[in-house]
């Protein structure tokens, strides 16, 4: 499983958390939805990082061609 996988795997188990969350203390919501932000930034650098990546390949398989 790669880290993308992971990553999308905590995000929806923290969604999952805070919709089972019928009496919550404030603290615990804001920590689940503070998370959730987390992982949900950690996934786009991954995403930005891999779009980049592939367009650098592609470049440079373009110029080997």
């Amino acid at each position: 499983m790669n880290q993308q996988e992971r990553i999308q795997e905590r995000i929806a188990f923290l969604k999952e958390q805070l919709d089972s969350l019928d009496h919550y203390l404030p603290e615990t919501y804001q920590f689940l939805t503070a998370e959730l932000d987390l992982q949900q930034r950690e996934l786009m650098e991954h995403k930005i990082q891999d779009f980049y990546w592939n367009q650098t390949n592609e470049q440079q398989n373009t110029i080997t061609d």
